[in-house]
């Protein structure tokens, strides 16, 4: 005989099996959360070249089957890569620098896993070919073989725009600091030219990251030192070799593109902050006044004598009231018995620091040197 239980039971219970179906769903919905935020997955290794030591400045990017870019990164100072991948999907990962043949690797990651890749070696792109390493597991023979990746070749930077500027404000020479200012220093080029002599657009590896103040999309002025002559007496100088743009950053290597080259940059150069100085008028002309001259101390790097549109560097600068566009005249101390000192040109000032200035040569009559002298003029004076 089946058993009757009074209304009043059954509606006692019907509020604790709602209870209990409510947790079973929240318990669902959790798990199904759960999953959902363990679809990335990170890849992590390091790359070297062929006697083991590693190498800083590679390319890595995560390729799919279908040749969309998933996610790039660079190899840090000791040659460490990390990518995140958001999606647990065969990749491959293609790896690149300048003077290697690239080499790639097939894995796959699981969802939420830390996937390490096995020390990839780059070998030298005259002594051999691109290398494809397997990383899955063998199929079985029956088994058809899984379609091939598509890799393209490496994206292409793209820069951000540089404001309009007077490049004589950056391509001039200028007196050494204290201290050089150096944010990285550029190690080599990544294009396939095979010289040590890079010009515009093309990619460099910098030695220096994030940790050395470097971002990316900020733009460096490539700088080195040089000297005026090889005696005791020559004076010091830095030469500007061009203006890079950062494109990629890691810790403690970077990628950077030529924007302009003054002359060539050259693996040494090392970067320094961009100050430019935009494109002006120079002011009228006025009476020379002798009195508060200053002194020429550089040429440029491999110039020993001014001509028109020289750069020279003068030892005065924005403590003196040196300013931007000021015009100079260029002059010798009069010789014996004659009244006025002896012009040789004139000159207008592109660049200032605290204590000296850069200036371009407008005009020559006579050859200008280290040593000779450099009068601001008076606007509104008479010539």
């Amino acid at each position: 005989m089946a058993r009757r239980y009074p209304i009043g039971s059954f509606l006692t219970v019907m509020p604790v099996l709602r209870a209990i179906v409510a947790a079973i769903v929240c318990v669902l919905l959790t798990g199904s959360s759960a999953t959902a935020a363990e679809a990335g997955a990170r890849v992590h290794g390091v790359v070297a070249d062929e006697s083991g030591g590693v190498l800083p400045g590679v390319t890595v990017a995560a390729t799919a089957r279908d040749g969309q870019v998933l996610a790039t990164g660079v190899t840090d100072e000791v040659g460490r890569f990390s990518l995140r991948l958001e999606q647990p999907v065969p990749v491959r990962l293609t790896f690149s620098l300048e003077g290697f043949a690239p080499a790639s690797v097939d894995i796959t990651a699981a969802a939420n896993t830390d996937v390490t890749v096995q020390p990839q070696r780059l070998m030298l792109a005259h002594a051999a070919e691109t290398v494809v390493v397997r990383g899955e597991a063998r199929a079985a023979a029956s088994a058809p073989p899984p379609p091939p990746l598509v890799v393209p070749p490496p994206p292409r930077f793209v820069l951000r725009p540089v404001a309009d500027h007077d490049r004589n404000s950056i391509c001039g020479p200028t007196k050494p600091g204290v201290t050089p200012e150096s944010f990285g220093t550029i190690q080599s080029g990544r294009s396939s030219r095979g010289n040590a002599l890079y010009g515009e657009g093309d990619e460099l590896s910098i030695a220096g990251g994030t940790t050395t103040g470097i971002a990316v999309g900020e733009n460096f002025v490539a700088r080195r030192p040089y000297r005026t002559s090889r005696g005791p007496d020559a004076a010091a100088g830095e030469h500007s070799a061009g203006l890079v743009q950062i494109v990629a950053a890691g810790d403690g290597a970077a990628v950077a593109v030529v924007v302009y080259a003054c002359d060539e940059l050259m693996p040494g150069d090392w970067l320094a902050a961009f100050h430019p100085e935009p494109i002006r008028q120079p002011e009228p002309r006025g009476a020379p006044a002798y009195d508060r001259a200053a002194r020429i101390l550089l040429t440029d790097a491999g110039q020993l004598i001014g001509a028109p549109r020289r750069l020279m560097v003068i030892d005065q600068g924005r403590d003196n009231g040196v300013r931007v566009g000021e015009r100079l005249t260029l002059f010798r101390p009069a010789r014996a018995g004659a009244r006025r000192p002896s012009v040789i040109g004139d000159a207008v000032v592109v660049a200032v620091g605290a204590d000296s200035a850069t200036i371009r040569v407008e005009h020559a009559i006579d050859v200008i040197a280290i040593g000779d002298s450099a009068a601001p003029q008076l606007v509104g004076s008479d010539p």
